[in-house]
């Protein structure tokens, strides 16, 4: 039998084609028809839960503490169990049931020593994180104490600081020096040694002489009053002599 093949359709633009399928109509829209969305709606996306906060080390710590204590009781229980069984005698049951008994409390044992083996494993992780801060905090201090320092070392210059102490100790030359010239005598004129030892030996001719002459009872000092009647003094060189005698 031929093949049941029809003529081939003229191309488009040619009297007898067929008009081309518009294409801004869309009858499915995500593999959905547009009625039945309309009727029944989209699917809603499933809500995402929120995530859990992580526990922190002291949360999970207290968390095995309650374990722990929960694990003693049963513990404890069990042994009361144990020996309320041994009490009752020898009897296979009670045996068995005592074996069962024994068995649970080394399991609880067990759990018991592991949860406190972990809980030290935590609370020394926890000891070290607590360390970690503190030497942060520490280095964090020090590096603001460094800026700090070295902009006030930026504020002051050698050379200002050398040209201080410098006027300081010009400063105190000066001054030194007005002290020593306010300790200075300003009585009167400056009297000449000299001249003083010349006049304490000319007194003590005088004082020889007056002994020579008697007077010997009357002090002689600088500006005192001569005797109204006094003898005629003799030289000076032979009140010289006399003192030498």
């Amino acid at each position: 039998r031929p093949p049941l093949v029809g003529p081939a359709p003229p191309p488009a633009g040619q009297p007898g084609a067929r008009p081309a399928a518009s294409t801004g109509a869309r009858p499915f829209a995500c593999g959905v028809p547009r009625a039945m969305r309309r009727l029944f709606g989209t699917a809603k996306e499933p809500e995402k839960k929120p995530a859990e906060a992580t526990p922190s080390l002291q949360e999970a710590s207290a968390k095995i503490d309650i374990q722990v204590e929960q694990l003693q009781g049963k513990i404890e229980k069990a042994d009361a169990e144990l020996k309320q069984l041994i009490a009752k005698g020898t009897s296979d049951i009670a045996k068995k049931q005592a074996m069962q008994v024994m068995k649970r409390k080394k399991m609880y044992e067990q759990q018991r020593d592991q949860l406190m083996g972990t809980q030290f494993n935590i609370e020394s992780m926890a000891f070290q994180q607590e360390q970690a801060e503190i030497t942060c905090t520490a280095v964090e201090a020090m590096k603001a104490g460094t800026q700090a320092l070295k902009q006030q070392q930026q504020n002051v210059n050698i050379d200002a600081v050398d040209k201080l102490t410098d006027d300081m100790a010009d400063l105190a030359d000066e001054m030194q020096q007005i002290n020593e010239a306010l300790a200075q005598s300003s009585a009167g004129p400056v009297v000449d040694d000299g001249e003083l030892d010349a006049e304490y030996a000319r007194m003590e001719e005088e004082m020889a002489a007056m002994k020579l002459a008697g007077g010997g009872g009357v002090g002689v000092g600088v500006g005192a009053a001569e005797p109204a009647a006094a003898p005629a003094e003799p030289s000076a060189h032979m009140a010289a002599q006399a003192f030498a005698a």
